[in-house]
């Protein structure tokens, strides 16, 4: 027996057309408008009703890059709850519709959906449905009367609607076909076959609060910024559309100021998929490609979901890791697997701490392996609070040089006029021994910083440089019997205090003048003998030395 739908459309045997939930007579009626046998369908005239009373597509919330069509045809960027009267599209991003008045629909980032017959039109992208919904899909009429789940991809190699959940209706060729749970059905052939979800990217995310930066880097690790590869450096900034890539024996951490952090391990990518202004503040979206991310979740920070290409985690717990393979390791707390069931003697979709869930599925107890250990000892070190000592030879100097003390692995830097520069270490200890480019003489601000894993100190010096040699004025020299007395004025460019060497037939004298207060002096010493030598030398506090050869 054969069910024949308003307007002449079939279903198979065995199916009961009913009608779309919250729709009413209309919503039926819209199938008969849905084309003729043999081809793809083309949809009613525009400002025909499909839905009557029902409510239209909304947008409740956009993540990243969610713009509408305005007045003109002029895309403008929306992030706050809307009706959808025109076109919707969304780059790096998704937006969150609701469909009806109880259905709602997810759109992946690169998408474009329009209003039509007070429903969605889906038009490119891929797309995430609760069901009740009813929509248009590339001119296709798609109705799912109760709760469950599709899943909707329009792509250049792929135009597909799948069902996760439930069942829907389409129509498709001039007839409307049935899809269970566990079936796709090809929009171009109309073909069905068996699904299996591989890619559940509607509950990718892994949410940070606040803006992403780069706090560690070890070894080669990249960014992809608008089709630009360069190295990542401390400090980094991540933006919605980048991609960090890290290379053998290599990796990289990234904070978030509302905190904990992630470390991407070797071998690995992770892409941002978009950074969104919510109640709470800015949060931030991560997808991991490939690889491994061990993940540091500080308590009260709020919750987190990270997607890979087999499975999407939800964390409610501390410290857990996660590969891109489908593996994941809890150290603390716990995580929850969306869609996931776990393996004999576990709650379903939990995995709880010192538990670990296989790329193949079922529960197990904890098992360290190299991964695991190397990070749970980064985690250690990361823990060292910071230290920084600074060791400047003087105040004044004729070439800046100094040392700096912090821990083996932080980053130190320099600036000064300008310019910021690395100091390399060893041991803990950071030279500069002296600038490529000589400073010009004059007082410099000198500031040090040392970074580690988003904590970072800074210590300042003022200090002078001064190659100018001290000057002697006013000299004055008298010899009476044995006594040798030297009077005159010092002065010196850099403002500290000068150190008088007097030698007198091989015996030494010294004293200090200060040049801030006069700089006047008058120094007398005994003679050896009638007749000896006296040599006079100034030496200021940058080593700039001048002499005078006494009668």
């Amino acid at each position: 027996m054969v069910n024949t739908l308003p307007g002449g459309s079939v279903a198979p045997q065995g199916t009961q057309s009913r009608r779309p939930r919250g729709r009413g007579l209309a919503a039926l009626a819209l199938w008969s408008g849905l084309g003729s046998l043999g081809g793809a369908q083309t949809p009613p005239p525009a400002g025909a009703s499909a839905s009557g009373g029902a409510a239209p597509p909304s947008l409740l919330n956009a993540q990243g890059r969610v713009e509408i069509s305005g007045p003109g045809g002029i895309w403008q960027a929306q992030s706050a709850a809307t009706e959808i009267t025109t076109r919707l599209r969304t780059g790096t991003g998704r937006a969150v519709l609701q469909e009806g008045r109880q259905g709602q629909l997810i759109v992946g980032s690169a998408s474009e959906l329009r209003r039509y017959q007070d429903e969605a039109d889906l038009l490119s992208g891929r797309f995430f449905l609760r069901g009740p919904v009813a929509v248009h899909v590339a001119g296709h009429h798609v109705v799912m009367d109760g709760p469950g789940q599709l899943r909707v991809d329009l792509g250049p190699t792929e135009r597909r609607v799948a069902v996760i959940a439930g069942r829907l209706r389409i129509a498709l060729r001039g007839q409307t076909v049935e899809v269970g749970a566990g079936q796709q059905v090809a929009l171009d052939s109309g073909r069905l076959s068996p699904f299996r979800e591989t890619d559940p990217w509607y509950a990718a995310q892994f949410r940070g609060l606040g803006a992403a930066t780069v706090e560690a880097v070890r070894g080669p690790v990249r960014l992809l910024e608008r089709g630009n590869t360069r190295l990542a450096g401390l400090g980094d900034d991540l933006t919605a559309g980048t991609a960090m890539n890290t290379g053998a024996d290599a990796w990289a951490e990234i904070g978030f100021s509302g905190g904990g952090y992630l470390r991407l391990n070797a071998q690995s990518e992770l892409k941002v998929l978009s950074i969104e202004r919510t109640s709470a503040g800015r949060e931030v979206l991560l997808k991991l490609e490939k690889g491994t991310a061990w993940n540091v979740v500080e308590k009260g920070q709020g919750g987190y979901r990270i997607d890979t290409p087999v499975v999407s985690t939800a964390v409610r717990g501390t410290v857990f890791r996660v590969d891109a393979s489908g593996l994941v390791k809890v150290f603390d707390g716990q995580v929850a697997l969306p869609g996931q069931a776990a393996g004999p003697g576990g709650a379903e979709g939990v995995v709880g701490q010192d538990q670990q869930r296989g790329a193949g599925g079922g529960l197990m107890p904890l098992q360290l392996d190299a991964v695991d250990r190397f990070n749970i000892a980064q985690d250690a070190a990361r823990a060292q609070p910071l230290t920084l000592a600074l060791d400047l030879p003087g105040r004044s100097l004729q070439e800046l040089a100094l040392a700096a003390r912090s821990l083996p692995d932080a980053q130190v830097t320099l600036t000064v006029a300008g310019q910021t520069l690395p100091l390399t270490g060893e041991n803990g200890t950071f030279r500069l021994e002296r600038l490529k480019t000589a400073l010009p003489e004059g007082q410099y601000t000198v500031i040090v910083r040392a970074q580690r894993y988003g904590q970072s100190l800074t210590r300042r010096q003022t200090v002078t440089v001064d190659r100018t040699p001290p000057q002697l004025g006013n000299l004055s020299v008298t010899r009476v019997g044995r006594l040798l007395t030297v009077s005159g004025v010092v002065t010196d460019a850099g403002g500290s205090r000068v150190g008088l060497s007097l030698e007198v037939g091989g015996q030494r004298y010294r004293r200090w003048v200060d040049p801030r207060t006069g700089g006047r002096f008058s120094w007398s010493v005994p003679l050896p003998y009638p007749g000896a030598s006296a040599q006079l030398t100034l030496q200021d506090s940058a080593g700039n030395r001048s002499h005078a050869q006494l009668p």
